[in-house]
C-alpha cells in the first residue's frame, strides 16, 4: 500500500504548525489580558444592571485606550499620513454612529425583550474591533520605522 503523505513533507509541517499555534496562543492572551478586567466584572455581578456596569466601564477603558492608540499612531506619521489617518478616525466615527443605529434598531425589533440586555456587550465588541484595529496599524507603524518613511497611497 502506497502512503498518501511522504514523512519528509510532514516533518515540514509538524514545526510550522507549531509556530502558528504558539504565534496565535500568544495573541489571544494578549487579547484575554486587556478582558480579564470586564470578566472579573462580569462574574461578581448579580443582575442584569450590574453587567452592563460593567459594560460601560469596559467601554470606557476601551475608549481610552483608542484614544492612546491613536495619539501614538498620529505621532509617527508626516504631516500628509496623518491626513490619511484622520480621515480613516473620522470614517470610523460614522461608522460606529451608523452601526448603533442599526443595532439599536435591530434590538427593538426582538420579541424576547432581551435588547436593551444586549445592547450593552454589542457596543463593546464595536469598540474592542477599533481597538484591534489600532494595535494593528500600531505595530504595522512601529515596524515601520521613523515618521516619514513608509509608502502613502
Amino acid at each position: 500500500m502506497q502512503r498518501l503523505t511522504k514523512p519528509d513533507r510532514r516533518c515540514k509541517i509538524l514545526p510550522a504548525m507549531l509556530v502558528l499555534v504558539s504565534s496565535l496562543g500568544a495573541s489571544v492572551d494578549s487579547v484575554s489580558e486587556s478582558g480579564n478586567g470586564l470578566r472579573d466584572c462580569i462574574a461578581k455581578a448579580r443582575d442584569a444592571g450590574s453587567i452592563a456596569g460593567c459594560e460601560i466601564q469596559e467601554q470606557g477603558a476601551l475608549k481610552a485606550r483608542i484614544e492612546q492608540l491613536s495619539t501614538a499612531i498620529r505621532v509617527r506619521l508626516d504631516r500628509s499620513q496623518r491626513v490619511i489617518f484622520d480621515r480613516s478616525a473620522t470614517a470610523w466615527q460614522a461608522f460606529f454612529g451608523h452601526e448603533i443605529a442599526m443595532l439599536d434598531l435591530s434590538l427593538e425589533l426582538r420579541k424576547d425583550g432581551l435588547g436593551p440586555k444586549l445592547r450593552p456587550g454589542a457596543v463593546t465588541l464595536l469598540y474592542e474591533q477599533r481597538e484591534r484595529q489600532l494595535r494593528e496599524y500600531l505595530h504595522n507603524i512601529s515596524v515601520a520605522g521613523p515618521a516619514g518613511q513608509g509608502a502613502t497611497h
